[in-house]
């Protein structure tokens, strides 16, 4: 638990001490376990030590629409408690066995008397954690704005692709078309015209871009 972005900077003493000043817990979840339900409260922060967990919220016409991925060092929660609505709007499940590091947000933000250090320091790695988040969600934002499937396909993997222009992503066909905001056999039938035409080779989750 302590080698974790949230903890950057921090020694391990001083982790400890933070642990009982704030009152961190964590908690395990199985494959597909509920960490936040929509319309439940919320006054923490999430913070992922272990596995993965998807953010998804059901749209208009009750479809699930696949908000991002989170894995190890990804922080959750900050959007909604910041704005002191306290309501979760948004499902957060495991996709993997699933360990979440939960810190009370006033405890967070409010340092003790004490002014340590340490918490000074936290404070500071969960703004960076934050940002992080933010230009997560700006890259999501960039992808689904796009006007074709394509676009949005290609937009994806370039920011997933390595040197070699390989791209391995977090999702399979049905949770890439949520992700996506497109129909799973609309998005199916243009992944195959695309390799057709030569611009991508893909094997489920591996893709590689050859343009």
């Amino acid at each position: 638990m302590l080698n974790v972005d949230l903890f950057e900077n921090i020694d391990n003493n001083s982790v400890i001490e933070l642990l009982k000043c704030i009152g961190i817990k964590t908690k395990k979840y199985k494959k597909d376990g509920i960490i936040l339900k929509t319309g439940s409260k919320i006054d923490y922060l999430g913070v992922i030590l272990d596995g993965e967990a998807v953010i998804t919220k059901k749209d208009a016409f009750n479809n699930t629409v696949i908000i991002e991925n989170l894995k190890v060092n990804d922080i959750f929660g900050h959007n909604i408690v910041c704005t002191q609505i306290y309501k979760s709007p948004v499902d957060i499940t495991a996709k993997n066995r699933c360990e979440v590091l939960f810190l009370p947000y006033e405890k967070v933000v409010t340092p003790c008397q004490k002014l340590c250090k340490a918490h000074l320091k936290l404070i500071k790695n969960i703004m960076k954690m934050i940002s992080k988040r933010n230009t997560q969600l700006n890259n999501k934002i960039d992808i689904i704005g796009q006007k074709t499937i394509r676009e949005k396909v290609l937009t994806l993997l370039e920011g997933y692709k390595d040197s070699g222009n390989k791209a391995q992503i977090p999702y399979n066909r049905k949770d890439m078309a949520k992700f996506l905001c497109t129909d799973r056999s609309a998005l199916s039938r243009e992944l195959c015209k695309m390799r057709d035409e030569g611009m991508i080779r893909f094997n489920k989750n591996q893709f590689e871009l050859l343009y």
